[in-house]
């Protein structure tokens, strides 16, 4: 829970001040910081053989950079967070939870609760601030971002599109899709090509598939749906993107 009550105060900086590196002057943090979060993802990337998974600055920050961004730019956040006392209580509580974690030691079950109910009361407050601007992010799920194990991303800004990954028929390809639905239903993901000849629906938002001879071509279009099949509505959101599938080496 305190994963995604940092990373829900993350896609709202996101939303809010913007996600890419040329928006990290409107974080108003030190260059020290910034230095020291790129400095992180270029460690990351080095573990993972040259791959990045996750491009976006802002998810290599520490727990305590996002009070500082939240602080420093509160008339942008005000909307969203109405009572920065209140706010602030809210996340000094989960900060003295997360050290307890991170010492070792577990949450009682009122600590749990507590947490759990100060998660759905930032997520409430920014569903709140969607209702009031008529926002249809409110009501409808929305895949935010696709990535695959090669470092590629696609969203739906045109600065967060990959070129056309470049593979072979036989590979292990893996898809990983961050989708949000702001009701909290359970999500189901389907991956499809044209045609049909990969069609693969699962709960989980990881795929794991080898690409066979059917989807070699120089312009493979994948698609990416994420719908929720116990809406009383239609519910859901499709990504398209392409890859290269080269034919199989002839030994």
């Amino acid at each position: 829970m305190i994963n995604e009550y940092e990373n829900t105060l993350r896609r709202l900086i996101i939303n809010i001040l913007g996600g890419e590196d040329k928006d990290v002057a409107k974080y108003k943090v030190t260059d020290n910081r910034i230095n020291q979060w790129i400095e992180k993802r270029n460690i990351e990337q080095k573990k993972n053989n040259g791959i990045l998974f996750e491009n976006r600055i802002i998810f290599y920050s520490d727990f305590y950079d996002l009070q500082t961004i939240i602080d420093k730019n509160w008339e942008s956040f005000l909307p969203v967070l109405n009572d920065k006392k209140r706010w602030l209580v809210f996340f000094q509580e989960v900060e003295k939870y997360r050290n307890t974690i991170a010492h070792g030691r577990q949450l009682v079950k009122s600590q749990e609760d507590l947490l759990s109910g100060i998660v759905m009361d930032l997520k409430n407050n920014i569903t709140i601030f969607h209702n009031k601007n008529n926002m249809k992010e409110d009501f409808f799920i929305e895949i935010i971002r696709v990535s695959d194990n090669l470092g590629n991303s696609w969203s739906r800004s045109v600065f967060n599109r990959s070129k056309t990954p470049v593979l072979r028929e036989g590979d292990e390809y893996e898809i990983n899709i961050e989708a949000n639905d702001p009701k909290d239903r359970e999500i189901e993901y389907w991956i499809f090509s044209l045609g049909l000849s990969l069609n693969i629906v699962q709960k989980s938002s990881k795929f794991n598939f080898t690409l066979d001879s059917k989807l070699v071509g120089r312009n493979t279009v994948l698609g990416i749906q994420a719908r929720t099949p116990e809406a009383d509505y239609k519910n859901e959101d499709t990504l398209n993107f392409r890859i290269c599938v080269l034919p199989k080496e002839v030994v």
